[in-house]
């Protein structure tokens, strides 16, 4: 049993609004009460919005009756396409007995050579009609007798004809209905698309991934509609507000959008270990400067006023060590909450615009500095602000 789909005289937007409602075979549309089937289909369409304008009863009754024609015996309405007049019927039953009567009266040879005699008659007045036809006219071209429009024709469906009720519907006049080209007998320019079979397997896989992806074509919009604003695309509830967005309540009171202590971005799942991170980063950096500075100012100092700086230059230098171990395992394992870079850890590469950032210093001691402080920074690398509290 052929499907709604199927059926080239009920358009596709119509198809899909009469399978919303749970009609998908052809035998279940002609049973359907009209008004009952209207009411169900309006009210489908008023929450669906697939067709444009909802349907009428005459149109209702327009699908039922061709789903009627589909479903119903073709014994039936074998006299509705094959009318065959009183004449037509009679002639084959007089050539018959005018044949058996012949046969009788006339002996075989006098039946046979006048046989032949008319068939061959009828050879030559068809061979004379087809030159006349063909002959006439230089400029005939067969397309016919190019490889590729000889595989494509193998390859098409067979044509079916235009159903009344389309050219009803549409109210499509005779010139409106293009004129059938004979490719065996075609004059003047005519353009061939032909559809070999490569490219015919393409356009059938392109529909093939259309049904299994479910893209509906006919909901498809072109630039002109969309542009035109008669569509209303309702915007997605915003649902729960996450904790990783907002932040908590009292949190920014009283202080201005523009200051540094204004806690803004994203929170960070670890806020404790990026603090922990920071500090390191800080200390190493405190303590590298203390060696470089106070080492050389303590050895200045004893050999100027000659007592020892032993142990204040290894206590230095101890602590710098110290410093460096903790930086070097807890330091630099904080990442950033969007791009997972190391915040804390030296790299060759260029930084955001946003990211801190301290003259001769660089970027690692103002980031670890402005997440101690104030609770959030900016990421070296891509800009985003992360916040360390809720």
């Amino acid at each position: 049993m052929p499907k709604l789909q199927d059926i080239l005289e009920i358009p596709k937007d119509a198809v899909e609004l009469l399978e919303a409602v749970g009609y998908l075979d052809v035998e279940d549309l002609p049973g359907a009460d009209t008004e009952e089937l209207l009411d169900e289909l309006v009210k489908a369409n008023t929450q669906l919005a697939i067709m444009p304008e909802n349907p009428t009863e005459e149109i209702v009754e327009e699908w039922k009756n061709v789903a009627s024609v589909l479903t119903a015996d073709p014994r039936e309405n074998k006299q509705e396409y094959e009318q065959v007049t009183p004449a037509e019927e009679e002639a084959p039953m007089a050539i018959e007995e005018g044949v058996s009567d012949g046969a009788d009266t006339e002996d075989a040879g006098n039946g046979e050579g006048a046989d032949t005699g008319a068939e061959n008659a009828a050879e030559e007045d068809a061979e004379d009609e087809d030159a006349h036809l063909f002959d006439v006219d230089p400029a005939v071209v067969n397309f016919e007798d190019d490889p590729e429009v000889r595989e494509m024709l193998l390859n098409a469906p067979e044509a079916e004809p235009l159903h009344p009720s389309l050219i009803r519907r549409h109210k499509l006049a005779v010139d409106d209905i293009p004129e059938g080209v004979l490719l065996t007998h075609c004059t003047g320019e005519v353009e061939i698309n032909v559809m070999t079979t490569p490219r015919m397997a393409n356009a059938q896989r392109r529909d093939a991934d259309a049904k299994r992806t479910g893209l509906m074509v006919s909901r498809i919009r072109d630039f002109e509609q969309a542009g035109n604003g008669g569509h209303h695309v309702k915007p997605l509830d915003r649902g729960k507000t996450k904790e990783s967005v907002s932040v908590s309540e009292g949190l920014n009171a009283g202080l201005r959008p523009d200051s540094r202590r204004f806690v803004r971005g994203v929170l960070h799942p670890y806020p404790v270990s990026v603090r922990v991170s920071a500090f390191f980063a800080v200390l190493v950096q405190l303590f590298l400067a203390a060696n470089l500075i106070g080492i050389p100012w303590l050895l200045i100092h004893e050999f100027l006023s000659g007592e020892s700086m032993l142990w204040w230059v290894v206590g230095l230098a101890g602590g710098l060590v110290l410093s460096a171990l903790c930086y070097l395992f807890w330091g630099m394992s904080a990442r950033c909450r969007v791009c997972g870079q190391r915040q804390f850890a030296p790299k060759k590469c260029l930084k955001n615009k946003k990211a801190h950032h301290i003259p001769l210093i660089g970027y690692i001691f103002p980031t670890a500095l402005h997440a101690m402080f104030f609770k959030w920074f900016y990421c070296t690398y891509c800009g985003t602000a992360v916040r360390l509290k809720k």
